[in-house]
């Protein structure tokens, strides 16, 4: 016990002055994606005649009394993808965790309000259960997934609606949330009677709630990394080299008419000259390092029981006091844990 007695006469001030002169620190690796354009894009609407190559797509919701409707509650629907292999390649997720995702759109036109606030599916009924306290449906960001036996790689751009251009529940591709931890079809919120929670909801640029969203206003849409269903879908695409998402909106549209969002579309020619955007995404990755790892015994600050861990493996190779990971448990060490005092 020696030596832990000659550690106990150090005053912290000499430690930290050792923490800092070895300059040693647990850094994490962080991986940074910034594409200014999708790999593809698509307006997923059923009588949409140019499927693909269409220069905006909007997005609308159908309802209706009649519950047996053949028409999607969420009509019009924007999907697009982002190839990341160019960025990020694969096996290089392992160990990481997307600590920001941001996706962008821009709007081609004017005249939908702006609603930051999810409703649930008990206002949309008729009569409804629940009132809706403000003007307007958000625009909201999803997932997306496939049915019909189509998947992430044989469904093309400008691949097939549905096997019916009207049926509900029909569509090959369509936006998609967690539903109990299961990514599921949110297209028919009001005839499954529940709520589905986004990735993320519309932010507009320079617009206050309520008002009505200009043209070419840019949509930010802050994916809510911290749900670990949408992280692991996330790392998921991440891993296969694409990452999907979907928007669309409950605002209420009937028989083809209304006022509903449009968004440019990469096909579009002021995107082609340069002049507007098409949908973005910045998103970083960092190394997750699960909890503190100098919080040896876990009580969620780093402070005189861990030192005293640490000192008690001196001159061994515990690993978990090794936090260099050298093979020693030695001044390194007690420099890093040094360096998260009191975290």
């Amino acid at each position: 016990m020696k030596r832990l007695h000659t550690f106990s006469l150090l005053s912290l001030t000499a430690l930290t002055a050792l923490a800092s002169a070895t300059g040693t620190s647990m850094a994490q690796e962080t991986i940074q994606i910034d594409l200014p354009s999708p790999s593809w894009d698509r307006w997923m609407y059923p009588f949409n005649a140019t499927p693909g190559y269409r220069p905006g797509g909007s997005v609308f919701g159908f309802w209706s009394d009649n519950l047996e409707s053949s028409t999607d509650n969420r009509m019009g629907q924007v999907v697009f993808g982002f190839d990341t292999t160019d960025q990020l390649a694969p096996g290089q997720t392992a160990g990481m965790r997307v600590t920001s995702a941001v996706i962008t759109l821009t709007q081609q036109n004017e005249g939908v309000v702006y609603d930051a606030t999810v409703d649930p599916y008990e206002c949309m009924l008729n009569p409804p259960l629940i009132a809706d306290v403000d003007e307007g449906q958000p625009i909201e960001l999803f997932g997306v997934d496939y049915r019909g036996g189509y998947d992430q790689d044989s469904w093309p751009e400008n691949g097939p609606f549905g096997p019916s251009s009207g049926l509900w529940g029909s569509r090959y591709i369509f936006n998609a949330g967690f539903r109990d931890g299961v990514l599921s079809d949110v297209c028919n919120q009001i005839r499954e009677e529940w709520t589905p929670t986004p990735f993320a909801v519309s932010v507009p640029e320079g617009v206050a709630v309520g008002e009505v969203i200009p043209l070419d206003t840019v949509h930010t849409f802050t994916i809510n990394v911290d749900d670990e269903d949408i992280q692991g879908y996330l790392l998921d695409g991440l891993e296969r080299g694409e990452v999907e998402f979907g928007v669309s909106t409950m605002y209420r549209v009937e028989s083809q008419t209304g006022t509903f969002a449009s968004f440019y579309m990469k096909e579009n020619a002021l995107v082609e000259f340069g002049l507007v955007s098409p949908a973005t995404l910045e998103l970083t990755l960092e190394e997750d390092l699960g909890g503190d790892p100098c919080d040896f015994d876990g009580d969620g600050i780093v402070g005189g029981a861990d030192l005293a861990a640490l000192l008690g493996n001196w001159g061994s190779s515990d690993p978990q006091t090794d936090l260099d990971g050298d093979g020693n448990v030695g001044g390194s060490d007690l420099a890093i844990l040094l360096g998260c005092w009191g975290e």
